[in-house]
């Protein structure tokens, strides 16, 4: 039986998501298991880690007793989140957390999410680290971005970056790789409706037509969320452009580290971007992916998708007006 006490003590019991009626899904990660992951939901299951189901009551105890106060990596997606967030996980100060379930759970529907868990109480569990002088360093998934205001406003003392790239790199991105137009039409109805709900009914959103400006239109509704985010929290947040990260990474990761509260010596930050997470697909290390294999699928994007391309940045520019937080975002 798995006690309040085995949970509260470290991160090795993970609470996945609720199952039944009054207990929770646990999966049990050490140190490498945590490091391995780059999703912390159902696929976790596929690598065969030991799970069980607890009741809740345990779960609820142990976060109780649990400060909210790991840091957050918020995104927009397909902009080198995991890739920082693997890089920090480098850092003994800190313990990287790569996009739990039910933060994304809590995104979705926060009524149904949770069962007798508040989000504070999750921001606890969510929290813990392997030692005392640990933060852990949460990675959400990029829809997740909507709920970034109350998560900051349940956590204090909590540092966010915030993940972009503008709106331009953004469409050649997705554009650039099947997988990633696929998850885009897969969440785009899902962010329109974000969007519009963000901007309120008066604002006369205009539905997209074609995939640029679908692809725009998700670009648009992520941005706005961290903005938002931003202006609220504006001394505990930091901004990382990922195509600036990349051009510089020793000042980027000096200063995103920094900005968590390290202090890093360049030594150790040279280290860190000559060293191999730089160059490798940092969602499937297995795969070899760098500055330069990114540069070959942008440009690829140019020749292949010029018209969609145009068609979003078009798309953007016509709603210049529309509402104070669409001109925020477009103004950059």
């Amino acid at each position: 039986m798995i006690s309040a006490q085995d949970i509260a003590g470290s991160p090795t019991w993970l609470p996945l998501e609720p199952e039944g009626v009054g207990g929770f899904r646990l999966v049990r990660l050490d140190a490498a298991g945590y490091r391995a992951a780059s999703f912390l939901d159902r696929r976790i299951l596929q690598a065969g880690v030991l799970q069980a189901v607890c009741p809740t009551a345990p779960v609820a105890a142990a976060a109780a007793s649990l400060p909210a106060r790991a840091h957050y990596i918020f995104h927009i997606g397909h902009v080198g989140s995991t890739l920082v967030s693997r890089l920090v996980g480098e850092r003994e100060e800190f313990f990287s957390v790569r996009e739990p379930a039910v933060l994304g759970a809590i995104a979705k529907d926060a009524s149904r999410a949770l069962g007798s868990l508040d989000m504070r109480a999750v921001l606890g569990l969510l929290a813990r680290a392997w030692h005392p002088e640990q933060r852990a360093v949460v990675k959400a998934t990029s829809f997740v971005s909507e709920i970034a205001e109350p998560i900051l406003d349940t956590s204090p003392g909590s540092m966010a970056l915030l993940m972009f790239s503008p709106a331009l790199a953004y469409l050649r991105c997705i554009l650039g790789g099947p997988n990633s137009r696929m998850e885009a039409r897969a969440l785009a109805y899902s962010r329109l409706a974000r969007l519009r709900t963000r901007l309120g009914s008066e604002s006369r959103l205009p539905e997209p037509r074609s995939e640029g400006e679908w692809i725009a239109m998700s670009w648009l509704c992520e941005m706005a969320c961290l903005r938002q985010a931003a202006t609220r929290f504006d001394s505990r947040i930091a901004w990382v452009d990922f195509d600036a990260f990349l051009g510089a990474p020793v000042p980027g990761l000096t200063a995103l580290l920094r900005a968590l509260g390290a202090t890093p010596r360049q030594d150790e930050v040279e280290r860190l971007v000559s060293g191999p997470i730089m160059r490798r697909y940092s969602k499937a290390p297995e795969h070899a992916y760098d500055a330069a294999l990114r540069r070959l699928v942008l440009e690829s994007a140019d020749r292949e998708h010029a018209a969609e391309i145009r068609c979003g940045m078009q798309w953007l520019a016509s709603l210049s007006g529309l509402h104070p937080l669409v001109d925020a975002v477009l103004r950059g």
